[in-house]
């Protein structure tokens, strides 16, 4: 059996697992999450309105988010009351070692110089037996005409090569699951109209019953691939 279809059994084995699926991106992401209140939460890459952390914020015992646009995080503190917000680099590699019991990374890796780099910050954060929660782009053929591919993405990801990268820097990986379809471009391409030529914001939703759909089952293909892995080991 070749490397590529080890990788895709050992995803589909994975999948089995951890059934995560409901009715749209935040309950998906929060179902992988499992949020206890025992934890402690690091959200990296915030959100002009920060769903998941308003979500569990009352849920664990610290929720933090870190993110380098001071006027984002200005902007997301509106709605929170517990979230601790920080601006940072994560490249300056803040914050303490193995004190996360979990992690979201959703739309970031795909943004840094180095996505090798913030994998092995996250591994050092996080506590023995911590999650990380991974949302990147994948190859798929519709991203041909996504301009943030080639304006502020640095790469986009198939199967196998986030689930190697991940891997590689001490994670197992837990879940892995392929979302989104036309209608993550065509929201996109609306949310730039009013924002660029409305100067307005609004959410990020037009056509979200197509989308919500990818998140109530497993897919063989989508725009976006979503990742639950656990730390194995110290990199």
């Amino acid at each position: 059996m070749n490397k590529m279809n080890k990788t895709r059994m050992k995803n589909k084995n994975n999948k089995s697992k951890i059934r995560p699926f409901t009715d749209n991106r935040i309950k998906y992401i929060i179902n992988l999450l499992s949020p206890k209140n025992s934890d402690k939460v690091l959200n990296v890459g915030i959100s002009n309105i920060p769903e998941i952390e308003i979500a569990i914020e009352d849920n664990v015992k610290e929720c933090w988010t870190i993110d380098i646009d001071k006027q984002k995080l200005k902007k997301a503190s509106k709605y929170l009351k517990k979230t601790k917000l920080i601006c940072e680099d994560i490249d300056s590699k803040p914050l303490k070692k193995n004190y996360f019991d979990k992690v979201i990374i959703i739309e970031v890796l795909e943004h840094l110089d180095s996505d090798i780099t913030a994998l092995k910050w996250i591994n050092s954060i996080l506590k023995k037996n911590g999650s990380v929660i991974i949302g990147v782009p994948n190859k798929h053929p519709l991203h041909i005409i996504n301009p943030v591919k080639y304006f502020e993405h640095k790469r986009h990801y198939s199967n196998e090569e986030i689930t190697n990268k991940t891997e590689e820097n001490g994670f197992k990986i837990m879940h892995l699951n392929v979302v989104e379809n036309w209608s993550l471009l065509a929201n996109l391409y609306i949310h730039f109209f009013f924002k660029f030529i409305l100067r307005k914001t609004i959410p990020f939703n037009t056509f979200k019953k197509s989308a919500n759909k990818t998140y109530m089952q497993e897919n063989k293909s989508g725009m976006d691939i979503i990742i639950k892995a656990k730390k194995i080991r110290d990199v």
